[in-house]
């Protein structure tokens, strides 16, 4: 299967949704949102600052898709935007 049949990408940010739902298009299985990146207050430390923040949401076919394997990859991707290093240690 084309890897284009698996999964899409919608990105929402432009249009500054924070938060959405994105739908899944036949015969894709999944779709991972990205929506708007913007200064946030975060405890760092004990401390409040500012910090580039961003939502982002997946939806995922559960006939497929198990929802723990659906979590775990938003996580990873989290992890990757959050450290972009780390997928590069993972591509070597």
């Amino acid at each position: 299967m084309k890897a284009s049949r698996l999964g899409g990408l919608a990105s929402l940010g432009p249009l500054g949704a924070i938060a959405t739902t994105p739908i899944i298009n036949h015969p894709e299985v999944a779709i991972l949102g990205v929506h708007k990146m913007e200064q946030r207050a975060v405890v760092r430390e004990g401390q409040v600052v500012a910090r580039p923040m961003m939502n982002i949401s997946l939806s995922f076919d559960h006939r497929l898709i198990d929802g723990h394997e659906g979590a775990e990859f938003a996580q990873r991707i989290k992890g990757y935007l959050e450290d972009p290093d780390l997928m590069m240690l993972e591509m070597s």
